[in-house]
């Protein structure tokens, strides 16, 4: 080193400081960059098994409660005591759902109709959810749910509901979860989402050992990279059932080869420019050595003339610079990355809740439909005469209308259905506050209407917009605890008819006001509100091809402004609105 020139000093000074800063830093990027993909796809995977467990129970609960509907329907016993196999056959399969099956059994648990399952297994799941079996009798196992039929003082028999665990049980799971999925019974592949020869390199795995391990792993399938995750699903009988969730990862591998590749190409073009420095910083500062030593040289030779440079802070500021623009574009560099990030977290949290809130609607139902079935009941056995009458036809028809609001939630992707009409929204505004006057004398709270005489009309859905503005009316009175005045008003122009609500109450704050849109976001205190209503208004009025906007003052009060084209719907609607024989059929369930 001491026979190198002070150039060659610095360039090898610089080409060791470029190696020892870039490499490390594109290491450490590179596998930060790849460990972010898998825990991205990890944290995934978990969700989707939590969707998973809650459909696996949810399904359970609909086995059961479908079971339970069977056994007390009318003449099952009489059926079962009879023998009478064919017509308890046709009895338990009337409006069964697709894929699903029946079962029936006499008091000895000793087949009737159905599939012929093992009795000791079956007793497990009587009157208590779902077992998941297997026999010669059928290829893929069976879940099933079996309920016991009553005479008057004993029982008659039982009556079971199943579904296979097939590959039509394995898509359903895939539209719950979004992962592709495979179903595990006894250590063997009972079923999946994937086509061959995929599945078949499923079939091949030690499927009993992946199994006993659970975890999260990664696997290459065919070629393809995967992350897969174990999920135990409670079975109580015969087949221990397992779910493997897999997510596909070769997009997110092939995203970070390519920024591999792009920082190995700043890696290389950074070192390049760190030797340019090292020459143009190694000229300058030599030149001045260089003038110093000759100067020097002529000194000891007694000659005190010998210029000498100036000094200067110029070469200095020079490589602080250029140190200094190196440093901003590695800072521009990793903020770019990072916002990148950030944006794909941000569009994962965006990614709904529709699942879940479709599957909650869906269960909703059921016991709805139950409670319609007793209402219509108390309605046949009633006098005509009878002036409580009119209290069972309005509980009647708000349960109707909750009906089609759970089928709203689960169609929220959906085009609203044929029943539209030509509709008078100063009629809905005055049938809302009727149903709302007991609520607004108890709150002590005025009411302020203004209507528009001559409103025109508007093509839409009579129970949805009543939906809507009950919602809205009850938000508004929820907000003026302590008394208030609502206002409500209704325009119209020749493209546009307008309903406002307005509240005297305590507002919303300015953080909270993006948000009250969201599913399961609420700004009512304690347990008051669940966060589902204004979610379905503005689900419902969008999907009239409308707006719903809101303004509000802390303090001062909230307003909901309801936005209706005047012919918010399709044509088809539209002409189902005014011609008597394209009326769609009304829904007597």
């Amino acid at each position: 080193m001491r026979r190198l020139s002070l150039r060659t000093k610095i360039f090898f000074l610089f080409l060791g400081a470029a190696l020892l800063i870039v490499v490390p830093a594109l290491v450490l990027i590179a596998q930060t960059v790849e460990d972010r993909v898998y825990e991205r796809a990890t944290e995934e995977l978990r969700r989707t098994g939590e969707a998973l467990s809650i459909h696996w129970g949810l399904e359970d609960e609909v086995l059961a409660g479908d079971a339970r509907v069977r056994a007390l329907g009318g003449g099952v016993a009489e059926l079962l005591v009879e023998g009478d196999t064919a017509r308890l056959q046709r009895q338990l399969s009337r409006d069964l759902a697709e894929g699903r099956i029946v079962l029936a059994a006499d008091s000895a648990m000793r087949p009737l109709t159905g599939v012929p399952l093992d009795s000791a297994v079956l007793w497990r799941s009587v009157g208590r959810g779902s077992v998941v079996t297997g026999s010669e009798a059928i290829e893929e196992p069976l879940r099933v749910a079996v309920w016991p039929v009553w005479t008057a003082d004993r029982v008659a028999g039982f009556v079971g509901v199943g579904t296979r665990l097939d590959a039509a049980a394995a898509r359903r799971m895939l539209e719950v979860t979004g992962s592709p999925i495979a179903l595990v019974a006894n250590g063997e592949l009972a079923a999946t989402t994937f086509p061959e020869p995929i599945a078949g390199a499923i079939r091949d795995l030690p499927l009993g050992a992946v199994v006993d391990r659970g975890g999260i792993w990664s696997r290459e399938l065919e070629g393809h990279p995967f992350l897969y995750s174990v999920h135990r699903l409670p079975s109580r009988g015969d087949v221990s059932m397992s779910a493997l969730l897999f997510r596909p990862v070769a997009n997110e591998l092939q995203v970070v080869d390519g920024i591999l590749r792009a920082l190995l190409a700043i890696g290389v073009a950074a070192i390049l420019l760190a030797l340019l420095l090292a020459g143009l910083v190694s000229r300058i500062v030599a030149r001045p050595a260089q003038a110093l030593a000759s100067a020097a040289a002529d000194l000891a030779r007694g000659q005190f003339d010998t210029p000498i440079p100036r000094a200067s802070d110029d070469e200095i500021g020079q490589l602080a610079g250029a140190f200094g623009e190196m440093r901003s574009a590695i800072a521009e560099r990793e903020s770019r990355l990072r916002a990148a990030q950030a944006e794909l977290v941000h569009r994962e949290k965006l990614a709904a809740m529709g699942r879940l809130v479709a599957q909650l609607s869906h269960e909703i139902n059921n016991p709805i439909y139950n409670i319609q079935n007793c209402l219509e009941a108390l309605d046949r056995r009633g006098e005509p005469g009878d002036p409580n009458r009119e209290f069972l036809d309005l509980a009647q028809e708000e349960l109707s209308r909750m009906a089609t609001l759970t089928r709203q939630l689960l169609d929220q992707s959906r085009p609203l259905s044929d029943d539209a009409r030509s509709l008078d929204l100063n009629e809905v505004v005055r049938r809302v506050l009727t149903l709302a006057r007991p609520k607004l004398e108890t709150h002590d709270v005025a009411l302020d209407l203004d209507l528009d005489d001559v409103l025109p009309r508007v093509t839409a859905h009579a129970d949805a917009m009543h939906e809507v503005m009950a919602n809205l009316v009850d938000n508004a009175v929820d907000a003026m605890p302590g008394g208030g005045t609502l206002r409500v008003r209704t325009r119209g122009t020749e493209e546009i008819v307008a309903v406002e609500i307005s509240d005297t109450g305590t507002g919303i704050a300015d953080d909270e006001l993006p948000r009250i849109f969201e599913a399961f976001y609420t700004t009512k205190p304690g347990v008051r509100g669940v966060g589902l209503g204004l979610f379905v208004a503005e689900g419902i009025v969008r999907g009239h091809r409308g707006e719903l906007e809101v303004k509000s003052t802390p303090g001062k009060g909230t307003t909901f402004m309801i936005r209706l084209p005047r012919e918010a719907l399709d044509d088809p609607l539209r002409r189902a609105a005014t011609d008597p024989e394209l009326e769609p059929a009304t829904d007597t369930r």
